[in-house]
């Protein structure tokens, strides 16, 4: 697994890091354009492999394949609309159900848009940590902040503490079990383990936070970031790339029609040059990657 100490755009200011991922899931979430949705999964997919694990994908690949299953053939077979007819199918002469290509199509491109935001919201979860909500929202919304800096850093302790516990169970021959019975008692035990830690600690992070002082009207907060000049140029980069998707999507270079019959708007130009803007703006957590690899790699050479 890659290290988030060892990357670079783990490093920026919380605020842009917050604003560049809340304006890359509304690109995926209000676009319909299955062009669009494409070139999120794909550079997602490439962003994850870099920043997190290229195991993470695998790992992740079954349960993205069945919300693709589920949305393709779901919408294909509930939603008759288009006028594509790929075959039909009549219950009685009053009762026909056609099934159109548009409607499988349109099925097609939302679980491609579904998968896209799972994975952008686990790189927004590698970048944006429990000390970055803190550290953004601690003032503002100490009581919010806190439940989601919470939850963010017990997932990946319940997780790691039910690989112990089944390590543990495995060491004494409990994994072993072939019977519904024994794996039903073995996954029992699992969760009265489980459940026993989270309360202890519980206990201990409350004991903590009394005696750091949570609740206290006077409490202060220690500021560990500050903008810089990295922070503005992203801002600026953000800005301008939005600015030129923005245009093209007003001028309707993204246009898109799935029903009654399957339509891609090009403009030419404005179509090339929000497409490129749109790769450029999601490539940006990868291009900074590379510019500070190329960069440290060069003053090893020179020394």
């Amino acid at each position: 697994m890659n290290s988030s100490k060892n990357q670079y755009f783990h490093h920026f200011h919380p605020f842009f890091i917050f604003l560049y991922f809340c304006f890359v899931l509304m690109i995926i979430m209000f676009s319909v354009n299955p062009v669009i949705r494409v070139i999120t999964l794909v550079i997602g997919l490439m962003t994850q492999w870099r920043l997190i694990e290229g195991e993470q994908i695998k790992r992740d690949f079954k349960f993205f394949l069945l919300i693709f299953f589920i949305s393709t053939v779901g919408n294909f077979l509930f939603v008759h609309t288009g006028r594509t007819i790929l075959f039909e199918w009549g219950l009685r002469a009053s009762k026909v159900y056609r099934f159109t290509f548009e409607s499988l199509f349109y099925g097609f491109s939302f679980g491609i848009m579904m998968c896209s935001i799972l994975i952008w919201f686990r790189l927004f979860s590698h970048s944006f940590d429990s000390e970055k909500i803190l550290y953004l929202f601690g003032k503002r919304m100490p009581k919010l902040s806190l439940v989601l800096s919470m939850i963010l850093r017990f997932i990946p302790l319940y997780q790691k503490e039910v690989n112990n516990i089944k390590l543990a169970q495995k060491g004494i021959g409990l994994s072993n079990e072939s019977k519904n019975r024994k794996k039903l008692e073995k996954e029992y035990q699992t969760f009265l383990s489980l459940f026993g830690w989270s309360l202890e600690r519980a206990i201990i992070t409350s004991d903590s936070m009394n005696s750091r002082g949570y609740g206290l009207k006077n409490r202060t907060q220690y500021q560990v970031y500050s903008i810089q000049k990295r922070d503005m140029g992203l801002g600026l980069s953000v800005l301008i790339l939005l600015s030129s998707i923005y245009y093209c999507s007003v001028s309707g270079g993204f246009s898109f029609y799935y029903y009654p019959k399957v339509n891609l708007n090009i403009e030419e130009k404005i179509s090339l040059i929000g497409y490129i803007s749109l790769l450029i703006f999601l490539s940006l957590p990868l291009l900074i990657e590379l510019k500070e690899r190329v960069r440290w790699t060069y003053l090893e050479w020179k020394i």
